[in-house]
């Protein structure tokens, strides 16, 4: 038998790791001499230590560590095969967080201005909408006479959400301005009207920018360029949200802070469902 120091030695542990793993119930010694206090451990105690430090470098708690090694087999290899994809999704995530920070650096590198609109990706969640979907023959007047409907409309049911109210672009070609659209109104809970709900997005991509929205194609264009350096691809229909614009407010009101006649002052964020390729 070897006494703790010099097992702590041949085990390459510190004398303090060894009394942690015997206060936890881990590893225990073979032998404590009951005048002196000596604790002594067999060199086939080795393997234990060996495979708690295993364990415990996969990421295993103590009290985890403790269960595996008095589990059977069959047991250790289903603990085993699940941290093994918790792992896996772990490097997955890990690995798309390095795409995207690649694609941030190359964009800053390009633009020499960190100052930018930046894309973010974040999780969406479900909405409760009024909403009118149309086509329209081009953007602008069509879309707003849109949006006037419905404000008037939820503003009747006083059922207005101060949540910001975008369109959904069930297909969208900023060439040709003709696109399928969705005006949706954010509503509370329990809105007596006619009203669905959008469902919760676990990632989507999103930049926002300040101006008239003659810069929407442009930021489209830098979200899409994102996506492509950041291994995502679309997983659903582009959305524009409008956290600053003008409205005639006929038949509702708005509050001013979400209000300007300004163009300049508009405030747009543009939403990309995504999925890793």
């Amino acid at each position: 038998m070897f006494r703790i120091g010099d097992f702590s030695r041949l085990a390459r542990v510190t004398i303090k790791t060894l009394h942690h793993y015997d206060e936890a119930g881990l590893l225990q010694p073979l032998h404590v001499d009951r005048h002196t206090g000596y604790r002594y451990y067999d060199a086939r105690q080795l393997q234990t230590l060996h495979r708690i430090l295993l364990l415990k470098d996969l990421g295993f708690a103590l009290d985890q560590i403790r269960d595996l090694l008095n589990a059977d087999a069959a047991s250790l290899a289903s603990v085993l095969a699940r941290r093994r994809e918790e792992l896996a999704a772990s490097i997955a995530a890990d690995q798309s967080r390095l795409r995207r920070l690649e694609a941030l650096q190359l964009a800053v590198d390009e633009r020499s201005d960190a100052s930018q609109p930046t894309v973010l990706l974040r999780e969406s969640p479900a909405v409760e909408v009024y909403s009118i979907r149309k086509r329209v023959p081009h953007f602008g007047a069509p879309m707003q006479a849109l949006f006037e409907a419905a404000e008037a409309t939820v503003a009747a049911a006083q059922a207005r959400s101060p949540a910001s109210p975008f369109t959904i672009f069930h297909d969208l070609d900023y060439r040709e301005q003709d696109a399928d659209v969705e005006v949706c109104i954010p509503v509370k809970h329990g809105a007596g009207l006619e009203i669905h709900l959008l469902p919760r997005c676990a990632a989507t991509a999103s930049i926002t920018y300040q101006g008239p929205y003659e810069q929407t194609p442009i930021a489209y264009a830098a979200l899409l360029n994102w996506m492509s350096r950041s291994g995502m691809r679309l997983s659903g229909p582009l959305r524009e949200v409008y956290h600053r614009y003008g409205a005639d407010q006929i038949g509702y009101s708005l509050p001013a802070a979400v209000l300007t006649r300004n163009s300049v002052e508009f405030v747009t964020e543009l939403q990309a469902p995504v999925t890793s390729i």
